[in-house]
């Protein structure tokens, strides 16, 4: 009998390599794509750690030793944007986005905004109050204390129009602890918190003066995955 091996789940080998690929993304995200957050007012630009076998359809989340290393090269890379914005001119809210357990989809990201000191928030910001875990991400590489952090829910999402799609229902989501919300424009999906995004910016960024500018569009961090509905319809 033939048995199926998904090659996304073979233990990972050739750790120097990854190393190397790590050193060599790292340098090449320190400058930060300008096209649309200049040309566009209303705009963002960010880098995610695309490294296979890591980041695919599946994803797979390297262990944190390694995840650190990537961590830093998003640390360095931070300052370099950071210097890049402030010679644009343009205002703009520049951010680290720590996912936790999900590492891999971890991000810089920077927005554009309409007046200096303005800051972008988001539907996800979390409800819930925890510290951010220093203890976990310490490193020699980087210091996570440079930065104030904010937490937002990491949550598998579905959107009401593709209940049908997904062949499940609202009963079925709600007994698996999926909580029914609304998103701009009346629309309707269903979220399941699964982690932390632990959003930072540089401290001193954000002053009591600060003005907060709310998504306009709501857009989820993630959206459900081919995992999550099968084990739904599974599940009944």
């Amino acid at each position: 009998m033939n048995h199926y091996r998904n090659p996304l789940k073979k233990k990972i080998r050739g750790w120097k390599r990854r190393i190397r690929q790590v050193e060599r993304w790292g340098e090449s995200i320190k400058e930060p794509y300008l096209k649309y957050f200049i040309s566009n007012h209303d705009s963002h630009t960010y880098n995610r750690c695309y490294l296979y076998p890591f980041y695919a359809l599946d994803k797979r989340h390297p262990p944190l030793w390694f995840f650190k290393l990537i961590l830093s090269k998003f640390v360095a890379a931070y300052f370099e944007w950071e210097k890049v914005f402030n010679q644009i001119g343009l205002p703009y809210d520049l951010q680290l986005w720590l996912y936790d357990p999900a590492h891999i989809r971890s991000e810089i990201t920077c927005y554009r905004m309409n007046e200096q000191g303005e800051r972008r928030r988001f539907a996800w910001e979390s409800k819930l109050e925890k510290p951010f875990p220093y203890h976990k991400f310490v490193s020699p590489l980087f210091d996570l204390e440079q930065f104030d952090w904010i937490l937002a829910d990491d949550e598998d999402v579905i959107w009401e129009d593709d209940l049908d799609i997904n062949e499940t229902t609202d009963a079925k989501l709600i007994d698996e602890d999926f909580i029914r919300k609304e998103a701009g424009r009346n629309e309707i999906y269903y979220a399941k918190r699964v982690g932390d995004i632990w959003m930072g910016r540089r401290k001193g960024q954000i002053t009591s003066n600060s003005k907060s500018v709310v998504q306009s569009y709501f857009a989820p961090p993630k959206f459900l995955s081919y995992e999550v509905v099968d084990a739904i319809k599974k599940s009944k």
